[in-house]
């Protein structure tokens, strides 16, 4: 019996940790505007940031 996790499971995890932290600090960087996720086959391939800028 197995009762050691894959070596796959921790990159996995690492590489979805990454992501969090690259999608979070994406929204802490901007004031107004968007985040945009794009997922391919089930996993995030690409994360946008669209900054507005505000003219008062």
């Amino acid at each position: 019996m197995r009762t050691e996790a894959p070596k796959d499971i921790g990159k996995s995890q690492r590489a979805q940790e990454k992501i969090m932290f690259d999608i979070h600090k994406a929204i802490q960087e901007i004031s107004y505007g968007s985040v945009q996720i794009h997922i391919q086959d089930g996993k995030v391939v690409q994360v946008d940031k669209i900054s507005k800028l505000r003219m008062r």
